[in-house]
């Protein structure tokens, strides 16, 4: 949920350091329109889902792009830091005993120019420039992000709340934008093994002969063992017309092969649908909350209402979510009236968000599958259909994201999300650090399994039903006989 707000204003410049106190940080107007922007959760198993030239859905933002100075005044405490002593106290030493912690001297004196919270953090600092062995080891960027990481750790709100290098901030601006430079490939982690979820039809990992449940082993010739799913991709991505080369282990198969695929810019479609085998349901999924989530739903809802669906199952298992207008735009295609969520800022005022009118498929039966990864946007929509008694959920308990960000960038490119605002249910449930509990709590076997609509084809109706998804087998049941 990322809706961009007119970058063209005034950005003010970062406050100076002085020799007493401090200015206050600038504090930024609320958006007029926040809008949730939530984490890449975990999925089932262990670990987490992004993509390999596949954009992750997060779950909503606010950018602020004329807002500049909020928590400047400690991004100018590091980069002063960095400036002045890495340059010009590295080399004071103390006397030490071997493998001991030696004789630390006197702390260093506060500077007086930070507010007397910064007093550690200061004596910390320079404790380090002055003692550390390897002074050249000391990156000040890096302590500066370390430092800003460590913040905003502490608050509390995990994996939401958060810190973005320039890098990281350029990747979150484009994961949303329906296209990347990649292979095509959606990846999670399971079991702590770097899995490929689905492939993009067409795409290049798809012309490479890549498939669900495939496990990446190495990506250009070093291994992938306990890297997160996010470093991985990182190294699959890449600039279009290079080429990566992966070790691939094939589902079922003994020994790995390399693979080498050029990448290329990739259309990431965040619908895809099929009729589920032996029925006369369609299985919509949707992968992430990107742009036009909602009008690609309203086309496939058509598509499969002309190919004779009865029934749909809306898969949203380890959706990460997305843009928080999408996520309206895709619970009122099922819910005709009412509340789709709720916001609750720090004040405690509450604001609803209403259904927008003339849903395609407000009537016809539904059953809704999440999961451990079905997160922040997804969880908006699940709730909303859930509180509106519109369907059963089935699986297991969402990952509970709850509040909603903004984006607040800093001087060199970084920025910070913040959540300003808590979501709720339609109802007024709270989500944050709950989740959303399932009607029919279920695991698939082995826990994690999804089958996608790409390969519902390929499986057949014998296939489904010894796959493991036993999920999507439930809400089959559930659509045939809505009392089951």
């Amino acid at each position: 949920m990322f809706e961009p707000t007119d970058p063209s204003g005034p950005t003010p410049e970062l406050p100076e350091p002085t020799s007493g106190p401090p200015p206050e940080p600038a504090v930024p107007p609320p958006a007029t329109t926040p809008s949730p922007w939530l984490p890449v959760p975990p999925v089932a198993g262990a670990g987490g889902s992004a993509p390999a030239g596949w954009a992750p859905g997060r779950s909503g933002r606010d950018r602020l792009p004329s807002v500049r100075v909020v928590f400047a005044f400690l991004l100018a405490i590091a980069i002063t830091f960095g400036v002045g002593w890495w340059v010009g106290d590295a080399g004071a030493s103390g006397g030490g005993t071997g493998g001991g912690t030696g004789a630390t001297g006197p702390l260093p004196a506060p500077s007086g120019s930070f507010p007397p919270e910064f007093t550690t953090f200061e004596q910390a600092w320079q404790i380090i420039h002055d003692k550390f062995v390897d002074p050249t080891a000391l990156d000040p960027t890096a302590l500066t992000y370390g430092a800003i990481d460590g913040l905003v750790n502490a608050v509390g709100d995990t994996d939401h709340t958060r810190f973005l290098t320039p890098k990281e901030v350029a990747d979150e601006h484009t994961s949303l934008s329906g296209s990347v430079v990649g292979i095509g490939a959606l990846m999670n982690t399971v079991n702590g093994a770097s899995v490929i979820q689905s492939v993009i039809p067409g795409g290049p990992a798809d012309r490479a002969g890549l498939r669900s449940g495939d496990h990446i082993l190495a990506v250009d010739g070093v291994s992938t063992e306990g890297q997160s799913v996010d470093t991985v991709v990182s190294k699959i991505r890449g600039v279009a017309g290079t080429t990566v080369t992966l070790s691939v282990l094939h589902k079922d198969a003994v020994d790995p092969i390399e693979v080498r695929i050029v990448r290329e810019k990739v259309t990431v479609p965040a619908i895809s649908w099929a009729m589920i085998p032996g029925s006369t349901f369609a299985d919509i999924r949707l992968e992430e909350f990107s742009t036009d989530a909602g009008d690609q739903l309203v086309a496939a809802l058509k598509a499969a209402r002309a190919a004779g669906a009865s029934g749909i199952v809306l898969d949203l298992r380890s959706n990460p979510g997305g843009y928080v207008s999408e996520a309206v735009a895709v619970a009122s295609q099922f819910i005709a009236a009412g509340t789709v969520y709720q916001e609750r800022d720090r004040s405690g005022k509450q604001n609803r968000i209403p259904v927008k009118p003339g849903g395609s498929a407000t009537t016809i039966p539904l059953t809704v599958l999440i999961d451990e990864g079905t997160a922040s946007s997804a969880e908006i929509v699940s709730g909303a259909i859930q509180d509106a008694k519109r369907a059963k959920l089935i699986g297991a308990k969402t990952f509970g994201t709850g509040t909603v960000l903004n984006e607040f960038p800093l001087a060199d490119g970084s920025a910070l999300l913040v959540g300003t605002v808590e979501w709720l249910t339609r109802d007024g449930r709270e989500i944050w650090k709950h989740g959303i509990e399932p009607d029919i709590a279920l695991q698939s076997t082995p826990a994690g399994t999804i089958v996608t609509p790409g390969e519902l084809d390929a499986l057949g109706t014998a296939g489904l039903a010894t796959s493991g998804d036993a999920q999507l087998l439930k809400a089959v049941d559930v659509l045939r006989s809505p009392t089951s």
